[in-house]
């Protein structure tokens, strides 16, 4: 396997999310987080019994200082060579660092740094090390992020009051590179993800003013389309480089609607300038992790190309460390999201081992939640310091909010998931002395003591039944936001949830389509984050003409206007800069935001209809829905293949990589096997 950095679980993560949250800009300053950053551990201990036939020098490799020792006998500081003796014994090192954290690497002949090291920190609990595969060779850094860069050009350049306007001409992030001499003087820079927002020296959300000198000067990396540079004599020379990762497309679709390329463009675009350290909501504002825009993420990034790293590093991010005192974000509705995303995540991977490793920090979560429900009702209410969000809508949040209630609902059937998946495993290492190595196998062994019950099964059926009476409005076929306001105030948050969450069953949730989300009288959604939500409960229940519908009127509309990336916001009443307007700020409006990305999920989930029936896609459902699509031919990413379908004049034809999958068509169950072209 070779040689490999190794820290202890999560710092990596925690490191790279402090940096990430302290470098939002608004304008000239700085803006601070609104939640509690977690720091890594500035302490840890490494340690792995080793077999060595003969001695041998190594060098050991650390990011911080500290020591290395045989047992309890300290032989060496770190960052030198080490002479180790022959025999088996427990090697170890313990390893501080105030400024990043502590990390080691050794690469030698029969010992090598990998995840079947053991680390803990001040006698918590002993854990396998955590790595990255880019970090496999001494010279590398854990603290520095691993990401690419490619030179881009300017589409056009343009002389205007006094400056240059350059023209990128798509949404970019990226750096900007510039080169002076001395009599140019103070030069000023103003990024836009619009042409008008560049011009715009005073509203500019992202701007920077570089004192008068003669080196070379190297912009912080920012969103931009348009960047506008004044200066006191002359004009600079400036290069760019975007800053990316290397995440390969698998999903592909296309069909006989002409709008579809140009969505299905913007929208991939967008997820991968938000696919980055972690899954961030926008490049512009806020470039924070956000859980409830991360969910989305999730879903969408495993349908185009299908990386598990970047959710495992999400999610590790946002869950940091427990106990907990706030929610994640600080919004209740996002610390619910969190136990979705991890059932998801597994039902699509069966990775049991990520399961495992933050199952603690899961449970820390789930108690913080469960701590702050009503003692009376068993319902999330609104606590000190919480934020009960859902969406940008006018809800009616006078009382326990129906939607809050549903989310519990699953995050009760998650945990039952997940303590199914934990019960019968535990990370097994053994002792010697005072030590604890880890056995020759990270994969999780059966853990024989007695485990807790698993009663959130029933939990989650006494919450049912307590919503089915207190929110379910028979006449109104509908649920309504809540009761304790006396208003029956209907919005179509909890209805969408009660289809998605399998709360509702099949004949309540017809009723909820044809009076809740075909009624007009009933506010639409106006974000994209919740009109995915609503488009997912649509082709969830067969409507997938009418998401084909909305995804050309809403996505094409922003293309109408302009948009080479998806918008947190798109109101088509409104005309010119009126779109770019948010929050109070003429240019708040990010232009390039995750959430916009949903047509790549809906197309590959409900029209493809490929999705796993177990964990891992060991078995799987292919059930197209073309909809109003005469023709399509799409790839879908599903377990560790993929799945390829083209549909033509009613016929569909299907191959897939891997075994598993069966097609659901016209009332028809055929096995697929693998490496088989079936048509019907």
């Amino acid at each position: 396997m070779g040689a490999k950095w190794i820290w202890y679980p999560s710092d990596f993560e925690l490191y790279h999310n402090m940096i990430l949250h302290n470098r939002r800009e608004e304008y000239d300053y700085i803006f601070p987080v609104m939640w509690h950053i977690q720091r890594p551990e500035s302490v840890c201990c490494f340690s792995k019994e080793v077999t060595l036939k003969k001695e041998q020098i190594v060098f050991v490799h650390a990011k911080g200082m500290g020591y290395v020792k045989i047992g309890e006998k300290k032989i060496a500081p770190v960052n030198t060579e080490v002479l180790l003796p022959a025999g088996t014994y427990i090697l170890g090192a313990e390893v501080t660092n105030l400024e990043t954290f502590p990390a080691l690497f050794i690469d030698a002949d029969e010992v090598c740094t990998d995840e079947s090291w053991v680390v803990h920190f001040n006698g918590a609990a002993r854990k396998h090390a955590s790595c990255e595969p880019a970090f496999t060779e001494a010279e590398d850094d854990p603290a520095v992020f691993p990401f690419c860069y490619q030179s881009i050009v300017p589409k056009s350049t343009e002389e205007i009051n006094g400056g240059i306007l350059y023209n990128f001409g798509v949404e970019s992030f990226g750096i900007i590179a510039i080169s002076r001499t001395l009599d140019i003087g103070r030069i000023d820079i103003y990024y836009g993800e619009s042409r008008e927002e560049a011009l715009d020296e005073k509203w500019a959300y992202l701007r920077e003013h570089i004192p008068a000198g003669d080196e070379a000067y190297t912009c912080r990396a920012r969103a931009f389309r348009y960047i506008y540079i004044r200066s006191e004599k002359g004009i600079p020379s400036i290069k760019a480089k975007e800053e990316y990762l290397p995440i390969k497309d698998i999903a592909s679709f296309t069909c006989d609607d002409t709008q579809l390329p140009a969505i299905w463009d913007i929208c991939a675009r967008t997820l991968h300038l938000n696919a980055r350290e972690f899954y961030l909501d926008g490049v512009k504002r806020d470039r924070w992790v956000w859980s409830g825009d991360a969910y989305q993420s999730y879903m969408i990034g495993r349908y185009l190309f299908n990386d598990r790293d970047i959710t495992k590093r999400t999610i590790r991010a946002l869950l940091g460390k427990g106990p907990y005192f706030q929610h994640i974000n600080v919004i209740n509705d996002y610390s619910m999201y969190m136990f979705a995303a991890v059932r998801e995540y597994y039902e699509a991977t069966a990775d049991v081992q990520f399961v495992l490793s933050i199952k603690e920090q899961l449970t820390y979560l789930y108690e913080f939640i469960t701590s702050r429900l009503d003692e009376e009702t068993g319902y999330v209410v609104a606590r000190d310091g919480d934020w009960i969000f859902i969406d940008w809508a006018d809800i009616d949040k006078d009382g326990p909010l129906c939607a809050e209630q549903i989310l519990l609902y699953q995050v009760y059937q998650s945990m039952a998931v997940i303590e199914d998946i934990c019960k019968d495993y535990h990370e097994d290492f053994g002792i010697v002395g005072r030590h604890h190595y880890a056995a020759s196998s990270t994969n999780a062994v059966p853990f024989k003591t007695k485990q807790k019950e698993n009663n959130y099964l029933e939990k989650a059926e006494a919450l049912k039944q307590n919503i089915l009476r207190d929110f379910w409005d028979k006449d109104s076929h509908a649920f309504i936001d809540t009761y304790a306001s006396g208003k029956n105030h209907i919005t179509r948050h909890a209805n969408i949830f009660a289809i998605l969450y399998d709360f509702a069953d099949e004949a309540m949730q017809k009723e909820i389509v044809e009076h809740v989300l075909h009624n007009p009288d009933i506010d639409e959604i106006t974000t994209p984050y919740f009109k995915l939500y609503e488009l997912m409960a649509l082709g969830k229940t067969g409507h997938m003409a009418e998401v084909q519908d909305y995804i050309d009127s809403y996505w094409g509309g922003m293309i109408d206007n302009g948009a080479t990336s998806a918008w947190e916001a798109y109101d088509p009443k409104k005309h010119g800069t009126e779109h770019y307007n948010m929050y109070g700020d003429p240019y708040d409006c990010s232009l390039c935001h995750a959430w916009g990305s949903g047509p790549i999920y809906l197309l590959t989930r409900y029209c493809a209809g490929v999705y796993p029936t177990s964990p891992g896609a060991r078995t799987f459902a292919i059930a197209p829905d073309p909809g109003r699509y005469t023709f399509f031919d799409t790839t879908v990413p599903i377990g560790t293949g993929t799945v390829t379908i083209h549909y033509k004049d009613n016929h569909i034809t299907v191959i897939t990589d891997i075994p598993g999958g069966t097609l659901y068509w016209k009332g028809q169950q055929i096995p697929v096997p693998p490496n088989t072209e079936i048509t019907v």
